[in-house]
């Protein structure tokens, strides 16, 4: 009854393709009105199927390659009632479009600080040696090109761009990221949800509230690429209303163990109240965020500790570690002065006359102590208390 519709295929813009066909001239049959059922999916990909489309003027349809090695699909005409469901349709006329060899696989993206931008990627193990490719980012419908990599083996493999997205003019930020890779051979594109590559700043404006003896924590959420920025200066226009684009996680900390008091993961509240904590302990708290967007995986960064029961008077720790030893090392640095200058002052006495006698018979090698001894015996010995004896041969 139809025919298959006649499908071409050729290049269209930047990293793009168009799919046109023509339908033999169909009568429409009452209420059924002409439709086309177009379907396409990338070879390394599950088939994505499309919805019926009504016919119009323009038999076409655009497809982005962005770094997918090849595109295979199907046209059919029919006819399709009100609601867009099929009655009657024409064999498909499939097609494939394969495309330029792309070398880089692993692309990935940090969004970070809200303005700032690194990426990196690999080469495949097929890649000629000499291919090389230059990263660049969509801003205001042009391409800003890169002037920072990071290389390996001469090729590059990264690059940072900082505070990027202060370029962007339109008062806002985009809701999309788009990068390009450009060689001599072929150019080629991807897109980022940012919510699902933006590292988070911390958490702004954490207060610790005291009522009833509970402690209640509440802060604003982190400024973020997701929220517009007002006009005049970096402060987001977060409306509480729609306080769930943010998953929070929260530590509690007793200051002087440093363990983990409490953990609380994946809170969509901006607030929170502990009825547990004891008065005489100190505890800080740190709080970082995450988008509740369902390909974010990545947690922002930590806040700055915020201290609970901080001036409650805890005695210092440091007292026991530094007072004390102090205080009995020098007591016994006193005691010890005390009983050497008591013993450094006690006089020796003077060795008696049988041993100074002795000691200068038998010829002691000290010769100082021999002139001592001697000068001692001269004064305290007299001469007619000593019997000579003269040996002579016989």
């Amino acid at each position: 009854m139809k025919k298959r519709p006649n499908v071409t295929v050729s290049s269209f813009g930047f990293n793009s393709i168009k799919v046109s066909w023509e339908a033999e001239e169909i009568v429409e049959k009452g209420h059924l009105n002409v439709c086309y059922n177009f379907s396409f999916g990338f070879s390394d990909k599950p088939l994505k199927k499309l919805q019926w489309i009504k016919m119009t003027n323009e038999n076409d349809h655009k497809i982005k390659l962005h770094m997918h090695p090849q595109v295979v699909g199907s046209v059919s005409n029919g006819l399709c009632d009100s609601n867009l469901r099929i009655k009657f349709q024409s064999k498909p006329a499939k097609f494939i479009y394969t495309a330029p060899p792309v070398y880089i696989t692993n692309v990935s993206c940090i969004l970070f600080r809200i303005t700032s931008l690194n990426c990196s990627w690999d080469f495949r193990t097929n890649a000629p040696q000499d291919t090389n490719y230059s990263f660049a980012l969509r801003l205001n419908l042009k391409w800003v090109f890169c002037t920072h990599y990071l290389k390996r083996h001469k090729k590059n493999v990264g690059c940072y761009m900082e505070d990027v997205f202060w370029e962007y003019s339109d008062g806002g930020y985009p809701d999309k990221i788009t990068i390009g890779f450009f060689s001599d051979s072929n150019n080629f594109s991807k897109t980022f949800q940012p919510e699902a590559v933006e590292i988070l700043t911390p958490p702004r404006n954490i207060q610790v509230l005291s009522k009833n003896g509970d402690i209640i924590i509440q802060w604003y959420p982190p400024l973020s690429i997701a929220i517009t920025r007002s006009e005049d200066e970096m402060t987001s226009t977060y409306d509480y209303g729609k306080e769930r684009t943010f998953k929070y996680e929260i530590h509690v900390v007793e200051n002087k163990s440093k363990h983990i008091f409490r953990r609380i993961n994946n809170t969509l509240k901006h607030e929170q109240i502990f009825t547990d904590l004891t008065k005489d302990k100190q505890y800080y708290i740190q709080i970082r965020a995450r988008h509740t967007h369902q390909s974010t995986k990545m947690w922002g960064e930590w806040s700055t500790p915020v201290f609970i029961n901080k001036d409650k008077n805890v005695f210092p720790e440091w007292i026991l570690i530094v007072i004390v030893p102090a205080f009995f090392a020098t007591l016994a640095f006193y005691f010890c002065k005390r009983y050497m200058k008591k013993l450094l002052a006690t006089q020796i006495p003077y060795p008696s006359r049988n041993i100074k006698l002795f000691l200068h018979m038998n010829g002691s090698n000290d010769i100082g102590a021999q002139a001592t001894i001697g000068t001692q015996i001269e004064q305290s010995v007299p001469l007619s208390d000593i019997e000579i004896v003269r040996t002579t041969g016989d």
